[in-house]
């Protein structure tokens, strides 16, 4: 039985494909920011504060590419919806960080 492939012209937006890699430069950049604070347990320079704020200003713009790109039509929504996801990971463990001192 053969298999009849239909072509289509959609394709991944660059939106979607950088808000994709935006949410993976915050995601681990915030994971080693934290790792490295448990490893010097907490006696952290003020860089690292500046690296998780970069985060979560990268993620959040990353979630807005998301957002824009899952609304283009006639396009794949894959890597949109995942860079929607990963940001939110990211925003999540920056607002933990946060709320953990208080």
């Amino acid at each position: 039985m053969r298999r009849h492939l239909r072509f289509t012209n959609r394709r991944h937006p660059y939106l979607g494909i950088m808000s994709m890699i935006l949410g993976l430069i915050a995601l681990f950049s915030l994971i080693y920011g934290i790792y490295c604070s448990y490893l010097v347990s907490g006696d952290v320079p003020a860089s690292f504060g500046v690296g998780c704020a970069l985060a979560t200003l990268y993620a959040l713009v990353g979630w807005f590419m998301g957002v824009y790109a899952v609304r283009i039509p006639d396009s794949f929504h894959i890597t949109g919806v995942i860079g929607i996801i990963v940001n939110s990971v990211s925003l999540f463990i920056s607002a933990f960080l946060l709320w953990m001192p208080s």
